[in-house]
């Protein structure tokens, strides 16, 4: 197992609670990451959201992570910026956030993707999607999850995070494929239940020494 590993990676996309709940139970039970995707707020909202959230992860382990937009995380003074394949590159994000963001994530859709993407030394990657997914308004191709461990192999020290679709009745299966990342969406967010199922996933993830 990769030490860089850490488990759960939660996404925040039109929550069924408040993001201010949502960062107390990410810090609550040690989740790492912690992204605010919110693609249909104005800039001025998103601002708001992070600075809500900030206002819990600061000085824990989780890390507050923004989406897409290097000039907002420069601004709020996001931990990390996380990149599609579509928006500028790391090495542009950096020219833009300078010290002010410390770490980099970035989307990879096929095992290609991750051999590039490793080059450019991010502090993780994510993968997918592993299943079908509404999330996004135009999804990639799904991958399956029997790619999972090359993708895994492919990115050496880097964590791959395993993300699309994954819920509570398929993650076993994501996790047995190679996973040892994994990014929960709609499964979280749209749940009254979020907090028991964040302790539930994070009991899983436990199981298999994450």
């Amino acid at each position: 197992m990769i030490k860089n590993d850490f488990g759960l990676y939660l996404i925040i996309t039109k929550p069924f609670f408040p993001y201010k709940k949502i960062a107390e139970t990410a810090v609550k039970y040690n989740v790492k990451y912690l992204q605010l995707r919110e693609k249909e707020l104005c800039d001025r909202e998103i601002l708001q959201a992070a600075s809500e959230i900030m206002s819990v992860t600061d000085r824990t382990e989780t890390r507050f992570v923004l989406n897409d937009r290097a000039d907002l995380a420069y601004l709020c003074g996001a931990d990390c910026l996380h990149l599609g394949q579509d928006d500028i590159s790391i090495t542009d994000a950096k020219k833009i956030c300078g010290e002010n963001v410390c770490g980099y994530g970035l989307s990879t859709h096929n095992l290609e993707q991750v051999k590039e993407a490793v080059k450019l030394k991010p502090d993780y990657i994510g993968f997918g999607p592993i299943f079908q997914t509404p999330t996004k308004k135009k999804p990639d191709p799904v991958t399956g999850t029997e790619i999972i461990a090359e993708a895994v192999k492919l990115a050496g020290d880097v964590p791959v995070v395993a993300i699309g679709g994954i819920d509570g009745e398929n993650i076993t299966r994501v996790l047995n494929a190679g996973a040892r990342n994994v990014c929960m969406v709609r499964y979280l967010m749209d749940s009254i239940h979020f907090e028991t199922r964040v302790k539930e996933t994070v009991e899983i993830l436990n199981d298999y020494g994450l």
